[in-house]
């Protein structure tokens, strides 16, 4: 018997958490649907994930060079022409679109073709702190339409879910099925503490050095600046014997402003490698392929965002065994018990004041990482791949 076909469009393949948790579910989902995925190609900002195609085999891939996160009229029309021409070819019963320009072009060949079940996830949302009000209540009125000819919206979270039905109105709440997403738990443990010596290691920091970060790419939305903000407060009034390194894991468009920013506070900072780097009050990394050192390197992970969907850094910072201090956006509430298996603040006093609690109190930390690791164990992959595949399984035309 021939497995269903299952065609999945990822907005580009690149590092970080969309990237991993489609192709990693892509693997264990080829056991039962025959895959192609299709992905663009990373912006110049941002670190291509092509590593993870050596790492995780059982489906088909085929990159869209043209699929780009920026609106492009003439290229978004040729990635437009290329997934057609792929599910001309490929023939699914089923199309997955993850994230927005793949959710448009993708769903739109899908639904042109008459594709049996199309399928869209919303990891978060582009409907406020990305565009202008008009911008977005365009972007709001496009997914409705899209919304009339799914076979499905998934949405990874509660509170996601809430406003896609009842905020911004996309679709009933009938029509939305919450599939959490689920990772592998078992890679960011650090049982012997190899993985946390190699990362103080290459960046000489001391036992006594604690050690702040925060992952993502360097966009507004993530709002690095309030970290930077944050981090200028706390060690202007510093009252720990303790060192304080602050490090910036990852890149993008905003590493010139923030760097800008930086020097404003007479602070400094400098880049991985270079060497400033021992001077620096910040060190920004790049990009990082070996993210279970990074998280076993670091005591405290911090995360400032404007809107979220189910960040995996906070889940991969969990499963790590590190006390999370984040802004209470999007779907967070539901990752972080505050107060008990993190910190959640609403305001930029918030911030400082859970962080220099954090700082001072080293029975605080290992309290909260103790409750974080355990309580990640709930983050199962298994659960989300299983709930895909029955949604599947129960849409019209999928087999």
């Amino acid at each position: 018997m021939n497995k269903p076909r299952l065609l999945i469009i990822l907005n580009r393949l690149a590092i970080g958490g969309p990237a991993f948790n489609v192709i990693s579910g892509a693997a264990a989902l080829s056991n039962e649907f025959e895959i192609l995925l299709l992905a663009g190609a990373p912006d110049a900002d941002e670190q291509a994930a092509d590593y993870l195609l050596e790492q995780y085999k059982g489906f088909q891939f085929q990159k869209i060079n043209s699929l780009k996160r920026s609106v492009l009229p003439g290229t978004d029309w040729r990635a437009y022409k290329d997934i057609t021409q792929a599910i001309k070819k490929f023939k699914p019963q089923i199309v997955h679109t993850h994230g927005a320009k793949p959710g448009v072009l993708g769903r739109l060949a899908a639904y042109r073709l008459q594709v049996p079940v199309i399928v869209h996830t919303f990891h978060g949302h582009v409907f406020h702190s990305y565009f202008s009000g008009f911008t977005s209540k365009i972007i709001i009125r496009i997914e409705q339409w899209l919304a009339g000819f799914s076979s499905a919206i998934i949405a990874i979270s509660e509170t996601l879910k809430d406003e896609l039905a009842n905020k911004y109105n996309i679709a009933s709440a009938n029509n939305i099925k919450l599939i959490r997403l689920g990772i592998d738990t078992t890679q960011f443990c650090d049982e012997d503490g190899s993985k946390r010596t190699s990362f103080r290691n290459e960046f000489n920091l001391s036992n006594d050095t604690i050690a702040i970060g925060i992952v993502g790419r360097l966009v507004p939305v993530k709002n690095h600046r309030l970290f930077i903000e944050t981090a200028a407060q706390v060690l202007k009034v510093k009252e720990s014997n303790h060192k304080l390194q602050f490090f910036i894991v990852g890149d993008g468009t905003g590493r010139t402003s923030l760097q800008q920013l930086i020097s404003s506070k007479q602070l400094k900072f400098a880049h991985a490698g270079s060497a400033e780097e021992g001077n620096a009050h910040f060190i920004f990394t790049s990009w990082r392929k070996d993210m279970d050192a990074v998280y076993a390197g670091l005591d405290i992970i911090m995360l400032t965002s404007l809107n979220e969907g189910t960040p995996v850094s906070i889940m991969e910072a969990m499963a790590a065994g590190k006390p999370v201090l984040s802004t209470n956006v999007g779907g967070i509430s539901e990752l972080i018990s505050s107060g008990e298996t993190g910190l959640l603040a609403s305001t930029e006093h918030e911030l400082v004041a859970g962080l220099s609690s954090l700082i001072a109190n080293a029975w605080l930390r290992e309290q909260l990482s103790a409750a974080a690791a355990k309580d990640a164990a709930r983050f199962s992959k298994s659960a989300e791949l299983a709930a895909l595949s029955s949604l599947y399984h129960s849409l019209p035309g999928s087999a």
